[in-house]
């Protein structure tokens, strides 16, 4: 068999879907297997990169258009056919339309991965987004990958759920839907002996869209700051968004400026560190599709507060503290509880490590091949 493994996700600034498709390239090559494999990209350079760093020995093909273009739409699906392809894998809600007719026995077969489905669920999540904004157009889209896929991956229950009762699957959901988890850097695992930060350190990575509740969070560490260890601090990492300045704008008048460190992107070792170092990572989304960086902060020996909402308490278990998105008085309470009880720190440490084995990339990788067997003979 071959496959077609679109690489065009991984961007120049690390994402959740870009790290999640250089992990998958670099545990699929891993596997011992009789298929070949054809990584597809639209820059030569990040293309040596992405081999480089994943240790992967594929062929591939630096094509002149990108994901989003008409060209894809178009020309993809020809060029995977000269190609000799058996399976195409999109390791994001995007494919090329035309190329993948809803009947096509015989040809090339179709695996799109979907992550989540928050503006469905949320129409409000990101107002200024651009999903919100062409709303209908992203909802069509969606639904006709939905039709046209011949399965669809999911990162969690949760997600999986929604997409069979959004996106018109009610009845086949089951048959064409498979979850399989993400998986994690290995270095995330390594028993690395750093100390943490102190005094202690509150850390967030993620985006400032409204559903990923950040305001909430500075809120609960300004009501919490005095009955804190001394010199507690709050770190967010995560790219600066002027669309919504409202989780900035309430620290500066909550005067909490001195205590907090507001980073933008990193780089992956910076990031690693991060975690390590850290005292608890929180994440109180109203949704996640997986929510990584609950995974790596526990992975890292790192405790976790997040919200109980959506996919996170399928993958936090039961080693995080969780609370209500939204409520602020839980959330100081459980900082409050969690970083004066080091008995309670050092429990969350070692149940998170467990829960984090489940995310281990060799696992991610046996269940997509299985997906490609089962659909390819």
């Amino acid at each position: 068999m071959k496959i077609a493994l679109d690489a065009r996700w991984i961007f120049e600034e690390s994402s959740g879907i870009g790290q999640h498709t250089r992990m998958l390239i670099q545990s699929l090559a891993r596997l011992e297997t009789p298929h070949t494999f054809l990584l597809i990209f639209d820059d030569a350079s990040r293309a040596q990169k992405v081999l480089k760093e994943t240790q992967c020995a594929w062929e591939h093909v630096v094509l002149p258009y990108g994901l989003f273009s008409l060209q894809n739409q178009l020309k993809l699906g020809a060029y995977l056919k000269s190609q000799n392809v058996d399976l195409y894998h999109s390791t994001n809600y995007m494919m090329p339309l035309p190329g993948f007719p809803r009947h096509r026995e015989g040809q090339v077969k179709a695996v799109i991965t979907i992550h989540d489905l928050i503006p469905m669920v949320f129409r409000d999540h990101a107002p200024r987004s651009l999903k919100s904004r062409f709303y209908p157009v992203y909802a069509r889209l969606m639904r006709e990958v939905a039709a046209r896929a011949d399965r669809i991956l999911t990162v969690s229950d949760s997600s999986a759920k929604d997409v069979r009762e959004r996106l018109g699957l009610a009845g086949k959901g089951e048959e064409k839907t498979r979850v399989v988890y993400n998986g994690l850097d290995p270095v995330f695992y390594e028993n690395h002996q750093v100390p943490r930060h102190d005094p202690p350190e509150i850390l967030y990575v993620g985006r400032l869209d409204p559903y990923k509740n950040v305001p909430q969070l500075v809120s609960a560490f300004s009501e919490a700051r005095k009955q804190l260890p001394v010199g507690t601090r709050l770190r967010v990492i995560g790219p600066p968004d002027e669309r919504y300045p409202e989780a900035m704008a309430l620290a500066r008048s909550l005067d909490l400026f001195p205590y907090m460190d507001w980073e933008g992107h990193v780089d992956f070792p910076t990031l690693v560190d991060a975690y390590r170092r850290a005292s608890v990572l929180v994440l109180c989304s109203e949704y996640e599709g997986f929510g990584l960086p609950v995974a790596e902060a526990m992975a890292c020996g790192t405790p976790v507060i997040c919200s109980n909402a959506s996919s996170l308490p399928e993958v936090a278990g039961d080693a995080a503290r969780q609370v209500p998105p939204g409520d602020l008085f839980a959330l100081k309470d459980a900082l409050i509880e969690v970083l004066n009880d080091p008995e309670e720190m050092a429990r969350m440490i070692e149940k998170g490590k467990l829960q984090a084995a489940h995310f281990r990339m060799e696992k991610m990788a046996e269940g997509t091949l299985d997906v490609y067997e089962s659909l390819v003979s």
